[in-house]
Formats: structure tokens, sequence, C-alpha cells
């Protein structure tokens, strides 16, 4: 079969919206996280059911974490070994034979909640590893100069589903069962597929070369992202970003609920600015670069997002608080599709499996230690201060990247 050609710089690329390769990886992976979010709705309702505990709901939410902190090195290693069309048709396949099996277990009336725990961790780890593998072959079928573009389309992508997905996801399993529900998830996925199974991945050569012990495979990732000084330095400001991104997800609905009093149409359009953020920021963060270089703008995008945390230690009305959460959203988006932009740009795509695995566990480390410190924090000083925190706490991170050669990048 004829292979897909890889654009070189030379190359004048190809319309994203004329690519084919690219529009199947969008159309694909759209269709299937818009269904996703069927089970992602329906799982902590089927897991009360079974056990009426918060208990179970929050262990189930920490299994979607685990492989990306503990198997995300590993899964780099695999990428990077093996050809990534077949890593991307293997995970969606396991994703949708456990998504089955939850299916036919929970018709039987036998579903247990350790079926949940098992098969659930497999679908996540199988969903991460398509993660990372997608983000390897998008460079592989976009020409360089695209890679800021895509990534921003698929941003759009992601975001808009994130406002519509929630709610057509609560009216579909009001309309119909849990059965119902998981089985057109699982549609979605037998979609993305068909969608991978036409797609065509340009091979790279370097994935045959001589294969080495799989921590010697680790070590030279971690030595290509310590190499890269500005990747380095970007991957441990979203770190901390992260830090206190989580910290004020962990007590923002608790605050507008408990001290602003708000109802849950206010809550919602709260949530919902940052979303619109990072569309706005999906829509943008590529024309942006003509105004202003990669660096400054990584350090404009951090002073907007302390000043948006400001605001919500400032607010006096819950509108206040939307406001906030639109700078959160929007400097995140801008921070994001850069980000993984630059990682893509700069790495060679043999390594970029593994540095993307390891700056992954790298930054995701910071949610659960959020989640934990600002709960016992919460108890003991008013939750409004932790906003303040995270004002701070961004600012140092300013002061951190503009004595890093990040300030000075093009």
């Amino acid at each position: 079969m004829k292979e897909a050609v890889q654009y070189s710089e030379t190359q004048k690329p190809l319309s994203l919206w004329r690519n084919r390769q690219f529009l199947l990886l969008l159309s694909g992976s759209s269709i299937s996280n818009l269904t996703f979010y069927l089970f992602t709705l329906a799982l902590p309702i089927i897991i009360y059911e079974l056990t009426t505990s918060t208990l179970a709901m929050g262990t189930m939410r920490a299994i979607e974490f685990l492989p990306n902190l503990l198997l995300a090195i590993f899964i780099g290693v695999i990428v990077d070994r093996f050809n990534r069309k077949k890593i991307l048709l293997s995970s969606v396949s396991v994703q949708a034979i456990a998504l089955g099996m939850i299916i036919v277990i929970l018709a039987s009336s036998h579903l247990q909640l350790w079926h949940l725990y098992c098969l659930g961790f497999i679908l996540y780890t199988a969903s991460y590893t398509f993660g990372n593998a997608y983000h390897t072959v998008l460079p592989l079928i976009v020409g360089k100069a695209q890679l800021a573009s895509a990534n921003s389309v698929i941003s759009f992508s992601q975001t808009t589903i994130s406002l519509v997905g929630p709610a057509l996801a609560g009216v579909t399993l009001l309309a119909l069962n849990y059965i119902f529900g998981l089985t057109i998830t699982l549609i979605g996925l037998l979609c993305l597929l068909l969608f991978t199974c036409l797609l065509k991945v340009p091979e790279d050569q370097t994935l045959h070369a001589e294969k080495k012990s799989i921590f010697a495979d680790i070590k030279e990732g971690w030595n290509c992202l310590l190499a890269n000084k500005e990747l380095w330095h970007l991957t441990i400001m979203v770190l901390l970003s992260n830090i206190a991104s989580a910290a004020t997800l962990a007590i923002l609905v608790f605050y507008a609920l408990d001290s602003m009093k708000v109802i849950e149409s206010q809550l919602g359009i709260i949530l919902s600015g940052s979303a619109v953020g990072g569309l706005i920021a999906a829509l943008i963060a590529k024309k942006i670069t003509k105004w202003i270089k990669r660096g400054p703008l990584f350090l404009l995008s951090l002073g907007l997002e302390s000043f948006g945390y400001l605001l919500l230690f400032l607010s006096f009305d819950w509108y206040w608080l939307a406001i906030g959460m639109f700078f959160n959203g929007f400097t995140g988006g801008i921070i994001n599709i850069h980000y993984f932009t630059l990682r893509q740009e700069t790495t060679p795509n043999h390594l970029l499996g593994r540095v993307a695995g390891t700056s992954s566990m790298m930054m995701k480390l910071a949610v659960p230690f959020s989640f934990l410190s600002v709960g016992a924090l919460g108890e003991v000083i008013p939750v409004h201060y932790i906003f303040l925190g995270s004002c701070l706490l961004t600012i140092l991170i300013i002061l951190y990247l503009a004595k890093t050669p990040v300030a000075k990048m093009k």
C-alpha cells in the first residue's frame, strides 16, 4: 500500500482542510470524544447506584489518572519502538473491548465494583496510549509550519466538545438507559477505529534502529527533554501552573455555592467561562505569534492567568468568578497549544513518544498533590485565599521563566 507523504521543511504543505490524513484523525477523535461523555457521565452514576459510596466514586476518579502517573514513561517507549498506526489501532480496539465487556456485564445484571475498576483502568490506559501516539503522528502528517494551526484546531474541537458534551450526554441518558448510552460511546470508538484504519501514516525509519533496554530508552527520552532547555523550563512552568490551576478548581464550586450562594444556572455560566476562554485561545493562538514572539507570549499568558486568579480572590459577585475563569481558560489554551507545538517541533520524532510521556507524567503529578493539600488547607483558612495563593504562585513562575532561555524564544 502506498504510504502518505511526510512533508519536508522546503515543501509547501496542503491546507489543513485539504489534508485528508489530518481530517481523518481530527474527525475520528472528535466523534469519539463527544460520545465518550456518555461514559464519563454514566460511570459515576452507576458506581453510586452500586455502592452509594463517595469513596468508591473518588477511587474511580483516581484510577483515571493512574496510567498517566504510573505508565506514561513506559507507554512513551512503546510508542517510539513500534509502528504508530498499529499502536493507534490497538489502543482503540482495547478501549472498545473493555467498554463492550462493561456493557455485557451490566446487561447481565452481574456488574460489580471491581469490574469497573479493572476494566476502567484498562480503558484509561489504552486511551492515554492513543493520546500519546496521536501526538507523535501529528508532525508526520502535517507540515512543520502548520503544527501550531493543527494544535489550535484540535484544541478548538476539544473545547467545543467540552461545552456541548456534558449537556448532550445528560439529555441522552435521561431519554435512554445506561446500556444504550454506553453503546453510543462504543459506536463512537468504532467510528474512531474505522477512521484510523483509513489513515496513512508515514513511517519514521529511525523507529527501526537497534532496540535498547526499556530503561536505556527511558533514559534517552529523559536526556532529550533535559537537553532541550526551553522545553525543560516550560515543562517546569506547566507543572507549577497545574498546581495553581488544580488548587483553584478544587475549591471553586465549593466557594461559589457556599460563599456566593449561586444558583445552578449561575454556576454553569461560571464553569463555562473557562471553556469560552479556551475557544477564543484556539482561534487566535497561531495568529497572535505575528505580533508577539513565543517566549514573551508565555510570560504574557502567565501574567493574564495571575490576573484571573486575582479576580477570583477579589470577586464580590458570581459574574466576576466567570470573568476570572475566562482568563484561566484563555491563558491555559494559549500555553497548551504553543507548548505542544514546541514539543513537536523541537523533539526528534523517534523520541517524541518518550519525551511526551516523561513531560506529561511530570505535569500531571501536580494534580493529586493540589487536590489533597488544598482540601486540607481549606479547613483552616478562608477558601478564597487559595485563589490569592494561586495568583502569587503564578507570579513566581513568571519571575522564574524570565531568568531562563524561554524569555528570549522567538
